[in-house]
C-alpha cells in the first residue's frame, strides 16, 4: 500500500511541474504580447486605439498576477 501511496504522489508532482510550465509559457506569451502592443502604443495616432490598448494591457498584467498566484498555491501544495 505504502507503494501505490508513493506513485500517486510522483504521478500529482509530476502533473504538477507539468502545470507550472504551462502556467509559465503563457506569462511569458503573455508578457511578449504586452510589450509589443506598448510598442504599437506609442506609434498609432488614434487615441480610440491606444486606449483600447492599453486597457488590454491593464487585463494581461492583471491576468500575470493571477497566473503568478496559481503558481504560487502549485508549489505550496506539491510541498507539502
Amino acid at each position: 500500500m505504502g507503494n501505490d501511496s508513493n506513485a500517486i504522489k510522483k504521478m500529482h508532482e509530476e502533473q504538477g511541474h507539468e502545470i507550472i510550465e504551462k502556467l509559465q509559457k503563457k506569462i511569458d506569451t503573455t508578457r511578449y504580447n504586452l510589450e509589443a502592443s506598448e510598442e504599437i502604443i506609442t506609434e498609432t495616432p488614434s487615441d480610440v486605439q491606444r486606449e483600447k490598448l492599453t486597457e488590454k494591457n491593464v487585463r494581461r498584467q492583471h491576468g500575470i498576477a493571477g497566473i503568478k498566484k496559481e503558481i504560487h498555491d502549485i508549489e505550496k501544495a506539491l510541498e507539502e
